[in-house]
């Protein structure tokens, strides 16, 4: 009876078969993977495009707080309020020192005008007060990068905030120390009240010796050193891939 398998007991075509067989699956497999990997990155990307047209939206968070100067140094915290652009505006300003006790504050009810234009009041104001009080350091802290920028850069006489600018630049230059900053709004309440408070004031300067008492809740807030979360939206791009 004729052996069914070859020489050495072998039977070739069923192992080419076998052979084939599993070159088939090989290929089937790595297929598989390829697609898997294919669909899944689809998959992510899309829902990334589904976020903001191919860009995600990131919402990145940190603690804030209101910090006291360095030792023999004071600092002024300003702020502005607007309602409209132009429309009615304040100014609010207070001067602390390195053990977070309040020095002076002051709020000004300028009546109609841009918001930059309010913005930069509050600084020209914080500085004139500050001069006036006889202080030889002073740190300023301001939750506008348009300022801080103009303030550093200097701005061409030809724009409309020019004057207040050369204001600024006045007492910048006078035989002190002044370091300007830019500061979350988180750390900046105090100033924030104070300019949304001189709503209900005549219009005109108010200066205070003492912390108005619709305020002393955020002044010991700030005096405990208490954090607020400060959020960004960044926006991150991602790849599409087909």
């Amino acid at each position: 009876m004729p052996s069914m398998y070859g020489w050495g007991g072998i039977n070739f075509t069923y192992v080419k078969r076998l052979s084939c067989d599993f070159r088939d699956m090989e290929t089937h497999c790595a297929e598989d993977r390829v697609k898997f990997m294919k669909d899944y990155t689809k998959e992510v990307s899309q829902i990334m495009l589904r976020s903001d047209n191919g860009r995600s939206v990131v919402r990145e968070e940190r603690l804030i707080s209101w910090l006291p100067p360095q030792a023999n140094w004071k600092k002024l915290n300003t702020d502005g309020a607007s309602r409209g652009n132009p429309g009615l505006a304040t100014a609010g300003g207070v001067i602390r020192d390195g053990e977070g006790q309040w020095c002076c504050g002051f709020a000004l009810n300028i009546g109609h005008c841009t918001a930059p234009m309010a913005e930069l009041w509050r600084v020209y104001y914080g500085l004139c007060i500050a001069w006036e009080k006889g202080i030889t350091r002073l740190e300023v802290e301001v939750d506008s990068l348009m300022v801080v920028g103009f303030l550093h850069t200097g701005i061409c006489d030809t724009h409309p905030l020019s004057f207040l600018i050369h204001l600024c630049h006045g007492f910048l230059t006078k035989d002190w120390e002044v370091r300007v900053t830019h500061v979350y709004r988180e750390a900046n309440r105090l100033a924030d009240g104070l300019a949304n408070y001189v709503f209900t004031l005549p219009l005109g300067l108010h200066t205070f010796d003492f912390i108005p008492s619709v305020l002393l809740d955020v002044f010991r807030e700030d005096e405990r050193s208490e954090t607020r979360v400060h959020g960004k939206s960044v926006c991150k791009t991602f790849f599409r891939f087909e």
